[in-house]
């Protein structure tokens, strides 16, 4: 079972790339891939315990129990300051 995770600002450069396709096991959550992903390495612990947004599916998340489906897009973002 396959969904997206898409990176965008410092996540791009601790995850060193702007996407990934990885496999999922039945019924994880957002909240389970997050720890998955916190689990990678002391980088993208400290980078995802810092404030940021997942979207799923082009919708901003607020609960991390949503459970994941083939061929859903997850996006991590920072946040964003500019002028």
């Amino acid at each position: 079972m396959d969904m997206k995770i898409l990176y965008f600002g410092r996540f791009q450069d601790i995850f060193g790339r702007t996407e990934r396709i990885p496999s999922r096991y039945p019924n994880q959550t957002v909240g389970e891939l997050l720890d998955e992903l916190r689990a990678r390495s002391p980088a993208t612990r400290e980078a995802l315990s810092r404030p940021f947004r997942v979207a799923l599916n082009q919708t901003i998340l607020v609960e991390e129990t949503v459970v994941l489906r083939d061929e859903d897009e997850v996006a991590l973002i920072p946040p964003v300051t500019g002028g």
